[in-house]
């Protein structure tokens, strides 16, 4: 088969699986239609591409093989489409809170009442238990702590682990305790990992008395 033929008879079946499909959607309620309207998008966008005719060959040739060469390719696509995105909406939603700047540019709601201010930060426990599926990149006082997602469980059992000032060769030991209740000053997240600043919780300075300051005697 010529490829301008071979073109013809792939245009032909999309035509026939697309016009079938949308005669499928015809006949469902709008909520069904919600539902697949990742499924439509995929869809009408691997006929498009499939139509234009610009892929090899042996591509086409396979795809003809199959009644409906349209919805084969619209579920291996669907497929390999499938992204975890919940740590980068992990990202997000942290960011969103740390910058602030939401408020500046979104309504806020005139009836809402915020519960009372705080200033505590979360601890590094806090932090992994939130983005369980994170590698972390942390600088703490003790140094330089890399932490794959298992690793990072493996912490919150009580399992130690290695610091090292830039340099795995003086790696010191470091106690799950000491590292899970240290505090997060700074989080950014690139390419899967956070970047995490961790210190230890510092008690906030109480305002002594006069009688502790001293007493200037006459």
């Amino acid at each position: 088969m010529q490829r301008e033929q071979m073109i013809d008879a792939f245009r032909k079946k999309l035509d026939r699986n697309w016009n079938d499909y949308l005669r499928e959607l015809d006949g469902l309620s709008k909520g069904v239609l919600i539902g697949k309207s990742d499924e439509i998008t995929a869809a009408r966008f691997v006929y498009n591409e499939l139509y234009g005719g610009g892929y090899p060959e042996d591509y086409m040739e396979y795809l003809l093989r199959f009644e409906n060469p349209l919805e084969v390719a619209r579920d291996q696509w669907i497929s390999e489409q499938t992204v975890d995105f919940s740590e980068k909406l992990n990202h997000a939603l942290w960011s969103l809170m740390d910058k602030g700047a939401a408020e500046q540019d979104y309504a806020l709601d005139p009836e809402y009442t915020p519960g009372p201010a705080t200033d505590k930060k979360i601890t590094v426990q806090e932090f992994i238990e939130r983005h369980p599926c994170a590698n972390l990149d942390m600088m703490t006082p003790g140094g330089f702590v890399y932490l794959t997602p298992e690793e990072a469980q493996l912490l919150l059992s009580g399992q130690s682990l290695k610091g090292h000032p830039d340099d795995p060769e003086y790696a010191m030991e470091i106690t799950a305790e000491e590292l899970l209740e240290q505090e997060i000053h700074s989080a950014s997240f690139s390419k899967g990992t956070w970047r995490v600043l961790s210190d230890y919780i510092r008690e906030p300075e109480q305002e002594q008395s006069p009688f502790e300051q001293g007493v200037t005697m006459c």
